[in-house]
């Protein structure tokens, strides 16, 4: 009778932390970055193709965070993804914030998709 009462136990407890974990809530903001903001005047640009990348932290009783470190490894893993990119154009970068219901845990994604592009810079003429 004790192993049964245990194991009924052990299956409310697993239903209800279930529960708590699927009745989390996720906020996300983002923003567009065009080309123009990022390439060179006069230079040649030629798009590769869409990648996309990103990254992640999760933490219990306290905030997770990303540094630029982590920001700075999205962008190169997205560039990694064509042959040959050195910029990223077109691109849109989203942060996303979950908490998982009454659970102390909760995540921050960091995720880049854009256009990865070739940039070359023409020599400057020297008089």
């Amino acid at each position: 009778m004790g192993s049964r009462h245990f194991r009924r136990i052990t299956v409310i407890v697993l239903l209800v932390i279930g529960g708590a974990w699927a009745s989390g809530c996720s906020t996300t903001m983002g923003r567009y970055v065009p080309s123009s903001r990022l390439t060179h005047p006069n230079s040649k640009v030629t798009v590769l193709g869409r990648v996309r990348a990103e990254v992640s932290s999760t933490a219990w009783f306290i905030s997770p965070s990303l540094g630029p470190v982590d920001l700075k490894r999205a962008y190169n893993d997205a560039l990694r993804q064509a042959e040959g990119a050195n910029i990223l154009i077109n691109f849109k970068e989203n942060t996303t914030y979950t908490t998982y219901g009454p659970l102390p845990v909760s995540t921050v994604k960091y995720t880049i998709e854009g256009q990865a592009a070739k940039m070359e810079i023409p020599k400057q003429k020297s008089e």
